[in-house]
């Protein structure tokens, strides 16, 4: 998959929020997909980076914020690639150029929760250096649990 290509988003119009409002749903499901009033927050005040094809269509993200707590800390609020990308190396292209973004700009610390369950995406993290802080019980809700994982960078 050497035709990904990857931007960070600094600006966006109406279309693009509906694009990416779409890919949401599609990736992450409604209980976890940002919305066309939270997306644009993300683009203005964190980071938001994509992934595109050869068509220019996008087929990942990575979205990411700093701490309040740490600044030189960023929080990966949400990090995936399209059904029909996945496993094919994309995500860790991804993921690299993010943190590779991260690092230019000064931040020496990555976290990010992740339902553990979801043994790719614990895999692709643990491959790139994240490791286990904790397991956050009912993270986002009751039976919610998240790992929460961070990288020094």
């Amino acid at each position: 998959m050497n035709d990904i290509t990857f931007a960070v988003l600094n600006s966006f119009d109406n279309d693009l929020i509906d694009k990416l409002t779409k890919l949401e749903l599609e990736n992450l499901g409604a209980g976890a997909a940002l919305n066309e009033w939270q997306i644009p927050v993300i683009i203005r005040y964190g980071r938001f980076i994509i992934a595109k094809n050869p068509q220019q269509k996008i087929v990942g993200a990575c979205q990411a914020l700093r701490s309040w707590k740490d600044a030189a800390t960023a929080f990966i609020h949400s990090f995936y690639i399209s059904k029909e990308l996945r496993n094919k190396g994309v995500g860790k292209k991804l993921l690299k150029y993010s943190i590779d973004l991260f690092f230019i700009e000064g931040l020496s610390r990555i976290e990010l929760t992740v339902d553990p369950e979801n043994e790719a995406a614990v895999s692709l993290y643990k491959k790139i250096g994240f490791k286990v802080l904790q397991l956050k019980k009912d993270e986002y809700g009751t039976g919610n649990d998240r790992y929460l994982m961070f990288l020094k960078i």
